[in-house]
């Protein structure tokens, strides 16, 4: 009887601790997981716009602060003879009168205009040949302030080309600054050309006055030579 009442206590205690042996064991709470998850997945792309942020202020301040090799563009146009092709202009007075040869231009349109060389040794004589000098010199000045004019057309598609590959705002800047400088170079041509049609129609006036001068003087002496000989036969 004390067997059984034994062996009853033990099994009563064992099932007794049973229900506290499964209450131990680990809970999944499915709820809980998925936000945690959810909430996972959003500091990720977070994270990821983040980076492009980052990535897309790298490429703007690279925009920025690229540097662009201004004289590397359209280098035809870096050359004296292209953006200043005019004499100086303490030798204009000289060339346009005459007194001074020109340029390779010049002589070539002089050969090209010349018939006779007036004999040296009168006024006339000197003023005639430097008036075909004046002309020709004019000619060879407005010949090369043309073929700079033409050299700074074919450079112009160079630019264009700089400005359609263009990837950054400085780029833009750089090219849009060197083409306003070159309109200024033209600009200059423009008025240096106003200036030399002036120069050559001054000088044109100017011959005209010194023909009309020389007729008066031809005139005047031919009329005294008259009065000396009628004095004379009037002596005899």
């Amino acid at each position: 009887m004390k067997r059984f009442l034994f062996a009853f206590t033990v099994l009563s205690g064992g099932l007794a601790a049973a229900p506290n042996a499964h209450a131990q064991m680990a809970v999944i709470d499915a709820a809980n997981l998925a936000q945690n998850l959810q909430t996972a997945a959003q500091s990720i792309a977070a994270v990821e716009q983040l980076r492009a942020q980052l990535s897309q202020l790298e490429n703007t301040y690279t925009m920025f602060t690229n540097p662009t090799n201004v004289l590397g563009m359209a280098t035809g146009m870096e050359n004296q003879a292209v953006e200043n092709p005019m004499p100086m202009a303490n030798s204009l007075s000289g060339l346009v009168g005459g007194q001074s040869s020109g340029n390779s231009a010049a002589t070539t349109y002089y050969n090209q205009n010349h018939i006779y060389t007036a004999p040296a040794g009168t006024e006339q004589s000197t003023q005639l040949n430097q008036n075909a000098q004046g002309i020709a010199n004019i000619e060879g000045i407005a010949s090369t302030n043309l073929s700079a004019i033409e050299a700074r057309l074919q450079q112009l598609p160079d630019l264009e080309a700089d400005l359609n590959s263009a990837t950054s705002i400085t780029q833009v800047s750089a090219i849009n600054g060197r083409i306003a400088a070159e309109s200024q170079f033209v600009q200059a041509q423009q008025a240096q050309a106003a200036n030399l049609q002036v120069l050559a129609n001054e000088q044109q006036a100017s011959q005209q006055q010194q023909q009309q001068e020389q007729f008066q003087q031809d005139t005047a002496n031919s009329e005294t030579e008259m009065q000396q000989a009628a004095q004379e036969n009037a002596g005899q």
